[in-house]
């Protein structure tokens, strides 16, 4: 599954009375969210309040509505997360909430052609096609949770700033610079080992076993869930040794044994050297979605461990597609690169 990424242009803001607001000192923001195309339905605005920090979210519906209400008054900070594999976040500052009153803020999203195949309402127009898939969580035969199926991964809205020690962000930003013309994936190789790309991810789960398969190289990864412990001396890879315990209903992934050759985290150039420990935590609690947690040690690179919250939803209609790189092995010599 292949996404172009949507950018928001600039809100229109107007204020006007209301009667919305049934809490004193409280008031609201609503109203629309338009593509070239129209309405845009589940896409995410969020409202940080300025001295509280508070993030209060909507979603919009499918008339591409959203409401905001009973917010304290006070200046927010207005943002749309980043969408499919966008990069770019739109955040809106000093947007000002009165008491009984309501700011309208119309958002047009545009079309941005980020060099990805596909189609810029793609990612939505799936989540909205399973919006109503509702269910008890499934479980195993042992009563652990099931977390087999074909998820919809997503990005973290609200990511945490890189803590790099001084070489890594030279790294990041040297890598920024060319527009990550050298990143793995570009000649064939892996892509990044952390579950951050917002693509189809399929899980297929047994007693012993967790299996993921997704659409980039190497297409999948093992989890061991047989007790067995990481190897005393293995040789670094790609996507290094993962094995899995439960703890309650979470479970709690660790993979050391990386090689550092890989970049990390979607769309960050993220270097990282061969102490990288990688902890996930994977918790369903419905059908429709699963909650996954990320955290990166790696004391080579990082001054304190980065943390990612993501949240995925079941696309049971779907499947993961066949993905061969081709050709991409001949991208340095076709770019003049040395």
């Amino acid at each position: 599954m292949k996404w172009i990424g949507v950018c928001v242009v600039p809100l229109l803001l107007v204020v006007f009375g209301s009667n919305g607001s049934a809490q004193s000192g409280t008031g609201g923001l609503t109203g629309t969210v338009t593509n070239v195309d129209g309405p845009v339905a589940r896409a995410t605005v969020q409202a940080k309040h300025g001295s509280s920090g508070k993030v209060f979210t909507a979603t919009s519906d499918v008339s591409g509505r959203f409401r905001l209400m009973k917010l304290p008054q006070g200046t927010y900070e207005v943002s749309v997360p980043p969408i499919g594999l966008t990069t770019n976040r739109f955040v809106r500052r000093d947007v000002s909430v009165e008491a009984g009153k309501v700011t309208a803020l119309e958002i047009a999203l545009v079309k941005g052609n980020l060099g990805v195949i596909g189609d810029d309402n793609a990612f939505l127009t799936v989540r909205s096609k399973y919006a109503n898939v509702r269910g008890p969580t499934p479980r195993m035969s042992d009563g652990r949770p099931d977390l087999s199926g074909v998820w919809n991964g997503s990005i973290d809205p609200n990511p945490e700033a890189l803590s790099l020690l001084p070489w890594a962000t030279d790294v990041v930003n040297q890598r920024r610079a060319t527009a990550f013309r050298d990143q793995p994936s570009a000649f064939c190789l892996p892509d990044v080992p952390t579950p951050t790309i917002p693509l189809f991810y399929k899980f297929v789960q047994t007693n012993g076993l967790l299996l993921l398969l997704f659409e980039h190289e190497p297409r999948y990864r093992q989890v061991f869930l047989d007790g067995r412990p990481h190897p005393q001396q293995g040789d670094p890879t790609w996507m290094g040794h993962s094995v899995g315990r439960w703890d309650k209903d979470t479970l709690v992934v660790e993979t050391t044994g990386f090689n550092d050759k890989s970049w990390l985290i979607f769309a960050t150039g993220l270097p990282h050297t061969e102490m990288l420990h990688m902890i996930e935590r994977y918790r369903r609690p419905d059908l429709g979605h699963l909650l996954v947690d990320l955290s990166l040690e790696d004391a080579g690179t990082f001054t304190k461990p980065i943390e990612r919250h993501m949240t995925w939803e079941l696309v049971p209609g779907e499947e993961i597609l066949e993905s061969i790189c081709t050709e991409n092995n001949k991208y340095r010599e076709n770019a003049g690169i040395k």
